[in-house]
């Protein structure tokens, strides 16, 4: 009875030694825990609109979030929309934001490298 105790003891301990050291599992160490390529997976764009009513610009933008499948809002804060979205639907996104208001984009490329967009969207008069 203590030797097979002793041994699941051991196997325990070396499977727990095994995941402690396992690089997969330490998403505290930042940057190094992310995936090499992983910028192709996923990037990063910034628009501000402008309009007249912010807090009804604000409104209407969320409505039209909303008929955009895929697009999750992921920040909702005043004068500050953070939406995940396929990079393939931002061209559409953009053209009915700028039916809102005046969109400007810093991007001075059309082509989206990553499958996947985080947009900031700052609004404003």
């Amino acid at each position: 009875m203590i030797l097979h105790t002793y041994r699941l003891w051991l196997a325990l301990s070396l499977i727990m030694i095994g995941l402690t050291f396992s690089p997969h599992t330490r998403a505290q160490d930042g940057p190094s825990a992310i995936p090499e390529g992983s910028g192709s997976i996923i990037q990063s764009v910034s628009w501000q609109l402008t309009g007249e009513n912010t807090a009804d610009l604000t409104e209407r933008v969320r409505t039209v979030v909303q008929q955009f499948e895929g697009a999750i809002l992921v920040k909702d804060e005043k004068d500050l929309l953070v939406l995940s979205l396929p990079s393939a639907k931002l061209t559409d996104l953009h053209q009915k934001l700028s039916d809102l208001g005046t969109l400007t984009s810093p991007e001075a490329s059309d082509e989206y490298q990553a499958p996947t967009t985080l947009l900031r969207l700052m609004l404003g008069e």
